[in-house]
Parts: structure tokens; C-alpha cells; sequence
């Protein structure tokens, strides 16, 4: 495919870079392109879920409506309240397992927040939690429950629980690092390494609120993760490409880099990062001398453009596009089969394990999905399955999962 980054989407992206090194000073020179062209910039950035970074940037702009800027300014008002607000949801539930004796990581959210300008602009919805003692999980979620949190019926996700408070506010605990991938190899590395991140924490005060978080080789691994799964589903946002940018444009330390090397190379994930890292250096302003042990097989510029479209086009998490939903790590028939399998195993997990149940689990499976493309996603199968096809030519030209752990 052919594309190339129209006016507004570059606009965004100066805007971003602008916001993520922190530069809020009015400049002299300082013009946007049009009307019109900010205009879809903030759209953009909108669906995105980063137009709260933008209000700082925005002002300086000679020129700028009265309605842009309280179009940001709302955002950013708005994301500020609900991010104090799980910060000290994220007190009270790390304090109340860590009386109890259950050390609790925190997951994105005001840990990967605290690096940015402005930590509180970096829009949040939940709280996550990583429990890395399994023998405490089923504890942790007996504790909120005890504490006025409701375990929820009808859990969306394998590797972790969800939980609501009166507020309506999320809690998920999680017991693994990620969803399981469709690669048995890399779901038993990350199986074999969640106890590492029970003895590779630190503790974040920079909010004022003190609460542990991975160290960085982890923190970005579990960045990386937490991508990795939403772009093999439907897709994720520029705001993620943010936390990258955000999170490698600090002094690292050498052993943290190295040992954040050893991580994707066992997990066979070198390609993407390469593809996200290089994205991010061209178009957010991260500092290729910071990555350059990151780009040492720098990826061709029209896989970074592609990829960039992936991004841009599906908005955060993909909903800009009912049609997405996997990118599988093939792109023939029985690449279409193995990922039909692995959804089985992921909406029936215990039954899935039982060879004798498949027939049936299969069938189950596909009249799922052909109910949810005609009343949810409101799109035909061969539609979907016809994304599904040019998206996984994407991931094969990443070479996913081909090397790592044997």
C-alpha cells in the first residue's frame, strides 16, 4: 500500500511532539496551517484520546478559536479530575493489600503517566494491577470484595479479574502479564517470567502517592505487551505510541536497556519494537540516540508508514473500524484455522482443553462470531476476514514470535 501522512495528521504530530518535550512557550513563528487543518488535528487527536497533552500546545498558536482551545481545555480538565481520582483509588487498594501482605504492582495508569510533562493530561479509565505471587491473587480479590468492590459476572478477559466500585470505577487484578498469544512458546516465557516482576519493582513518589511499579527493562516490556496484544485484536491508538516516546526519551540505565534487549529477543518480538520505536523517532520526537540499541536492523520506511496507518486509521483501540478484528501471524488457510482455534481456546477456556469438545466448541465459536458481525460490529464475515488477511501481511513482514524461546 501507498500512504503518506496528510496535513492535519502531520500537524497532530507536531503538536505532540511539542507536548511531550514539554514545550508550552508562545513562539514568535507560532502558525498552524489553517482552520480547517486544526480543526481535524483536534478531531484526530480526540478519537486518539490525546487531546488533553494538546491544551498547553494549542494556546500558543496565534490565531486559534475560542472553540478549539475550550475543546481542549474540557479534555483536559476532564482527564485531570478522573486521573486524581484513580490515584487515590490506587492508594487506598495497594494499601489495603499491602496491610494484608500482598504486594501489587501498578500497571500503566499513574505509573506510565508520571513520565510525561504533565502526568496528569495522560488520559486513564481503570486501575490495573499486577499480582506476581499467585498464591495472593484469589486473596487480592477476596480483600476488594470485603472493601466495596463487586467482582463482575461476565469477565471480558483471561488474564486478569475485573472489579467495580459504587463509583463505577474498574480494578482489574491481573494474574498474568498479558492475554494468551497464539504462540505457546511466548505464553510460557511470560509464565516463567511473571515472578521476576515481584523482585524488579520500585517505588513511584513522584505523585506524591507512593505505590510500586516495575523497573524499567519491565515497565517497558510491559508496554510493549500490552500493545502487542491490542494490535493482534482490533488496534491501538496513538496514545500508546505517546507512552513509548514519553517512557525511552529519559536516561536509562545500561543494564535496564540490556536486559529489556534479552526480553524482546526471547520473546520474538524484535520486529515490532524495531517498527513502533523507529515510528515514534520519526513522527513524535523521540530521540534516536536514546533507541539506537533498539534499531540496530532499522525497518524499511514503508513498513514504518504502514504500520503508522494501522495506528492512525483504527483510533483508539480500533474502534474507529467495526471490520478489525485479529491480525493473525500468517496469511493462508490454515493461518485463518489456527487463529479460529486459538479464539475457541479464548472464549471457552476450560472445555477448549477437552480434544473431544472441539467439534462442538468450533461450531459455538463461529455462531458467536456471526452474531456479533451482524449485531454488534454490523459488518459481513468476509469483510472482516478480508482485513484480517491485509493485516496479517503486516505482522508476517514483522517476523512476530519467529525467534525468541525455543
Amino acid at each position: 500500500m501507498e500512504y503518506r501522512p496528510c496535513e492535519s495528521e502531520l500537524f497532530l504530530f507536531e503538536l505532540l511532539r511539542r507536548a511531550l518535550a514539554g514545550e508550552r512557550k508562545e513562539a514568535a513563528t507560532a502558525a498552524f496551517p489553517s482552520e480547517a487543518c486544526l480543526e481535524e488535528a483536534v478531531e484526530l487527536a480526540q478519537r486518539h484520546a490525546v487531546l488533553p497533552f494538546l491544551y498547553d500546545v494549542i494556546k500558543t498558536f496565534k490565531g486559534t478559536s475560542a472553540v478549539v482551545c475550550q475543546s481542549a481545555k474540557s479534555a483536559a480538565r476532564m482527564a485531570v479530575r478522573t486521573n486524581y481520582r484513580l490515584l487515590f483509588l490506587t492508594k487506598f487498594v495497594t494499601g489495603l493489600l499491602e496491610a494484608n501482605g500482598i504486594t501489587a504492582i501498578v500497571l500503566k495508569g499513574a505509573a506510565t503517566a508520571s513520565f510525561y510533562p504533565v502526568p496528569e493530561l495522560r488520559k486513564s479509565g481503570d486501575v490495573d494491577l499486577l499480582i506476581p505471587e499467585q498464591a495472593d491473587f484469589e486473596r487480592a480479590c477476596t480483600l476488594l470484595t470485603e472493601n466495596g468492590f463487586y467482582r463482575l459476572k461476565n469477565q471480558k478477559a483471561l488474564h486478569h479479574v475485573e472489579l467495580k466500585n459504587d463509583e463505577g470505577i474498574s480494578v482489574e487484578v491481573h494474574h498474568t502479564l498479558a492475554e494468551p498469544f497464539e504462540s505457546r512458546q511466548i505464553n510460557s516465557f511470560l509464565k516463567e517470567l511473571l515472578p521476576e516482576y515481584g523482585k524488579n519493582t520500585v517505588k513511584n513518589s513522584s505523585w506524591g502517592v507512593p505505590f510500586y511499579q516495575p523497573k524499567e527493562a519491565y515497565h517497558a516490556f510491559y508496554l510493549l505487551l500490552h500493545m502487542l496484544q491490542h494490535f493482534l485484536r482490533s488496534g491501538f491508538g496513538l496514545k500508546y505510541l505517546c507512552d513509548w516516546a514519553v517512557f525511552w526519551n529519559r536516561e536509562i540505565a545500561a543494564e535496564e536497556k540490556a536486559r529489556f534487549s534479552e526480553l524482546i529477543q526471547k520473546s520474538g518480538t524484535e520486529g515490532f519494537v524495531s517498527v513502533l520505536t523507529k515510528c515514534c523517532v520519526e513522527y513524535l520526537g523521540l530521540k534516536e540516540g536514546n533507541v539506537r540499541f533498539l534499531l540496530d536492523a532499522p525497518p524499511e520506511e514503508e513498513l514504518v508508514l504502514e504500520f503508522l496507518y494501522e495506528v492512525l486509521k483504527g483510533g483508539e483501540f480500533g474502534k474507529e473500524q467495526h471490520n478489525r478484528m485479529v491480525a493473525m501471524r500468517g496469511t493462508g488457510i490454515f493461518a485463518y484455522f489456527l487463529e479460529f482455534h486459538h479464539q475457541m481456546h479464548l472464549n471457552y477456556p476450560k472445555s477448549g482443553n477437552i480434544f473431544l469438545c472441539w467439534p462442538v466448541l468450533w461450531i459455538l465459536t463461529l455462531a458467536r462470531f456471526l452474531h456479533n458481525n451482524r449485531t454488534i460490529r454490523k459488518v459481513s464475515g468476509r469483510e472482516i476476514l478480508r482485513e484480517a488477511g491485509r493485516r496479517s501481511r503486516l505482522v508476517g513482514r514483522m517476523k512476530l514470535f519467529e525467534s525468541g524461546t525455543k
